[in-house]
């Protein structure tokens, strides 16, 4: 495997070493009433929730090489409008659901490490739980993750981070 030193925002690939950026985001503002809770999609605010983010990590320096999303239409949506800012697809990924496992999220996403900087879209607390896990906090209660807001982790191994920037959204 060839020695690639770490520059930011890349990974790492020298013997056991491990480093990726993980951009977690808080689907936008949804319906309250579907037909079922994963079938929810975004209200008009969430819409324009969801293009500010969009058009933040468009302007940004900490653009995402990969998005996954949870299969919500909710979050799908949210991934939707992030994609087709800077002109990326969003891969579905069932164990992003609500209820994500933060195990289970730390395992899927050490697969995705060569993309330096992956964005995942997701739920509350779901978010939270797994970024305090990394975080090394014990009460995830201290996270408040608002709808639409984005937090940039880098991991130096798939069980540990250090926080980068949080960014609530505030469109109303």
């Amino acid at each position: 495997m060839p020695d690639r030193r770490r520059w930011y925002g890349h990974v790492i690939l020298k013997g056991k070493q491990f480093a990726m950026d993980l951009l977690l985001l808080r689907h936008a503002d949804a319906l309250n009433h579907a037909a079922t809770d994963l079938a929810r999609p975004l209200s008009e605010r969430g819409h324009r929730q969801a293009a500010a983010v969009a058009n933040a990590l468009a302007d940004s320096d900490a653009k995402p090489k990969l998005i996954l999303s949870s299969p919500a239409v909710r979050t799908m949506e949210t991934a939707a409008a992030v994609a087709k800012a800077l002109q990326l697809e969003v891969t579905p990924c069932p164990w992003a659901a609500p209820g994500m496992s933060p195990a289970d999220a730390r395992a899927e996403l050490k697969k995705y490490a060569s993309f330096g900087r992956v964005l995942l879209v997701g739920h509350q607390p779901d978010l939270s739980v797994l970024a305090a896990g990394l975080l090394g906090m014990d009460d995830d209660l201290r996270l408040n993750v608002t709808k639409a807001s984005l937090m940039h982790l880098h991991l130096d191994s798939p069980h540990s981070a250090e926080l980068i920037s949080f960014v609530p959204c505030n469109i109303a």
